[in-house]
C-alpha cells in the first residue's frame, strides 16, 4: 500500500523567510524518511485542521501535534539564552526537529545560532544590528526572499509559484549550513584528539 501523502500547511498570500525555511526544514526531514508530502498554502480552517504539519498559521503552538504558529496572543515562547529571541515558525520547527535533521545536537545548536535565531528575530521585529548609514544597509538572507515576491506588475507570477522557488533556495542554504556545521565539529574533534594523544602538549 502507498503511504498517505503528508500535508505541510502554511498561509497563502505573501510569504516571509520564517515560513519558507520552516517548509525547507520539514521537507528535508520528510525526504530523509522517504515520506511523500505536499505543501499547501491556505487559510481554509478545514484544510489547516487536516494538516500533518501546520506552521505560521492556525493560531496554535502544540509541538506534540506538529502545530507551529507564533501569531497567537502571547506568542510561542522565547529562547532561554542570550537575546531571549522569540520563536517564529522556523524556530519552533527547528526546536523540535533540528537535532533529527542534523543527526547531531551540537550541529543543530550551531544552525540555530547562525541561521534560525536571526530569522526568528527579524520576523518578530527584533533588530540584531544597528544600521550605520541611512541609505546603505546590509543585505540579509531575508532580502533574498523579499526579492522573490511578485511585484505589482508581474501578472504572470503568483505567490504560490514563487514560494516553491524560494523553498528550493532555502533547502539548499539549510543543507549547506548543516554540512558546514557538522564538518566544523568533526575538525574540532580531530584537533582535540591529536592534542590529547600528543606527548608534547606544546
Amino acid at each position: 500500500m502507498k503511504k498517505p501523502i503528508k500535508k505541510l500547511v502554511t498561509h497563502n498570500g505573501s510569504f516571509h523567510t520564517d515560513d519558507v525555511f520552516a517548509a525547507a526544514a520539514l521537507s528535508i526531514l520528510l525526504e530523509a524518511k522517504g515520506e511523500a508530502f505536499e505543501v499547501i498554502r491556505t487559510r481554509d480552517e478545514k484544510i489547516i485542521k487536516s494538516g500533518d504539519y501546520v506552521f505560521d498559521v492556525g493560531g496554535i503552538y502544540d509541538e506534540k501535534n506538529n502545530r507551529f504558529d507564533h501569531h497567537q496572543v502571547g506568542g510561542a515562547g522565547r529562547r532561554q539564552r542570550e537575546g531571549n529571541i522569540e520563536y517564529s515558525s522556523f524556530g519552533l520547527v527547528w526546536r523540535k526537529f533540528g537535532t533529527e535533521i542534523c543527526g547531531n545536537e551540537k550541529a543543530s545548536n550551531i544552525i540555530d545560532e547562525k541561521l534560525v535565531s536571526p530569522i526568528d528575530a527579524w520576523d518578530n521585529g527584533f533588530d540584531l544590528v544597528v544600521n550605520k548609514h541611512k541609505k546603505i544597509s546590509p543585505y540579509f538572507v531575508q532580502h533574498v526572499f523579499f526579492g522573490m515576491l511578485p511585484t505589482w506588475r508581474e501578472e504572470d507570477h503568483n505567490h504560490d509559484e514563487m514560494f516553491l522557488k524560494s523553498l528550493a533556495i532555502a533547502k539548499e542554504i539549510l543543507l549547506r549550513e548543516i554540512i558546514h556545521a557538522k564538518d566544523a565539529i568533526l575538525a574540532e574533534e580531530k584537533i582535540i584528539a591529536i592534542y590529547k594523544n600528543s606527548p608534547d602538549k606544546r
